[in-house]
């Protein structure tokens, strides 16, 4: 298996290097890994942090005006036949790569996700992972802080990530459960708790629910996903 990580990337200097070191030193199979970052005009240094990793890194001009597009732009300019799409706050486990290999053995398995987990000790945070634990078992669209992997084959036949501000991940994963078996590995990938710390647990976990439950019921859901990314901006204004 050849594997190439992807991580978009819009204000995430904090992060970057954490994402990066250990989806090197938790790699267990022996090779080393395509790692890509693929920046939505960051203000923070981030793709320049990334070029001082030694990865690749993409940008494009005009810059990358949202998350799918930073995802399909770093996804065309990977080599490997396994695509791993990782956020730039996100701890991949040690092991990560061989239980993809695992899972994708089964031929019938296009991809897949991690166990999701928030990096925190907060009683509240334990309430986000449970009741994200149950939806994505009964409905199986996983998120990006997930990490979602794919065989490249297949992720490039269906057209990659859909061009939507939010929910692409799960969008994504709509089209593949249509052309084979998704897979849940139950190992937790850790997330940096940030939004709901930042927000307040209950009420970005009642925000979060309203989006999934629009999306789900078939209303347009565009507008948040354009406040994230005015989210993100200023969080490289301010740092």
């Amino acid at each position: 298996m050849k594997l190439s990580v992807i991580i978009p990337t819009l204000n995430e200097a904090r992060y970057l290097s954490g994402a990066v070191n250990l989806a090197r030193s938790r790699a267990v199979l022996g090779v080393s890994h395509e790692i890509i970052v693929a920046d939505c005009g960051s203000a923070d240094g981030s793709a320049e942090l990334a070029a001082c990793l030694g990865v690749c890194v993409v940008e494009e001009s005009p810059r990358l005006d949202s998350r799918a597009a930073a995802l399909n732009a770093g996804a065309a300019r990977a080599t490997g036949d396994v695509l791993l799409f990782l956020d730039a706050d996100t701890q991949a486990p040690r092991g990560y790569d061989r239980a993809i290999e695992r899972a994708l053995r089964d031929p019938l398995v296009v991809g897949g996700a991690f166990e999701f987990a928030l990096d925190g000790p907060e009683f509240g945070l334990r309430l986000v992972e449970i009741l994200n634990r149950i939806r994505y078992r009964i409905w199986p669209y996983f998120y990006g802080d997930q990490g979602i992997f794919v065989r490249a084959e297949v992720f490039h036949r269906l057209g990659g990530y859909p061009c939507r501000r939010i929910l692409e991940a799960s969008d994504l994963c709509r089209k593949l459960n249509r052309k084979g078996n998704l897979v849940l590995i139950h190992k937790p990938i850790k997330t940096s708790p940030r939004r709901f710390v930042e927000g307040g647990v209950y009420r970005v976990l009642a925000h979060d629910f309203r989006i999934w439950l629009l999306d789900m019921l078939g209303f347009s859901t565009e507008g948040y996903g354009a406040v994230y990314q005015q989210e993100n901006r200023r969080r490289g204004q301010s740092g």
